[in-house]
């Protein structure tokens, strides 16, 4: 079965039927709160498919931009890092190699934009989630990049 991410905005879901491609808004917020994010849906036409509720309170950009994360938490442990995604609300990497980075560990994250200005990013961020390849962090305070930053994501 084909399964689609749908985007949340305001707990309403617009989906898209693969087959007919009839639209319609549906009201997710019942399932935001039971924390359930796979669903599947019949449409009219009696098309089964699955969806995926993407909850994010911001747009995330795909990104390839080299980086250095310091784990402020961990005695200081730094590493080379690859920036995978950007957001208004935080960044997402993979390390180059094995590290100790956990959840709620205060990182400084490092990277330049690739963008006309080559806008250095400098920060502190708290991690979210952690996996041996992948690091995804909210930002503790925008406040010194947030326009160059919010110009990047929307270009």
């Amino acid at each position: 079965m084909k399964v689609i991410e749908v985007i949340v905005k305001d707990d309403v879901a617009l989906i898209s039927c693969p087959t007919c491609r009839k639209n319609r808004n549906i009201s997710v917020g019942s399932f935001k709160e039971t924390g359930k994010r796979n669903l599947k849906i019949k449409c009219d036409c009696e098309q089964i498919f699955g969806i995926f509720l993407e909850c994010r309170k911001h747009f995330r950009k795909p990104a390839k931009l080299l980086g250095k994360s310091i784990n402020l938490s961990n005695d200081r442990e730094s590493h080379d890092i690859i920036i995978k995604n950007i957001s208004a609300g935080g960044v997402g990497f993979c390390p180059f190699k094995s590290h100790g980075t956990r959840k709620d560990d205060y990182l400084q994250v490092s990277f330049i934009l690739n963008d006309v200005e080559k806008t250095s990013i400098d920060t502190h961020v708290m991690v979210q989630s952690s996996t041996n390849e992948y690091v995804g962090c909210e930002f503790i305070s925008t406040e010194k990049f947030k326009k160059p930053l919010d110009f990047y994501l929307f270009t």
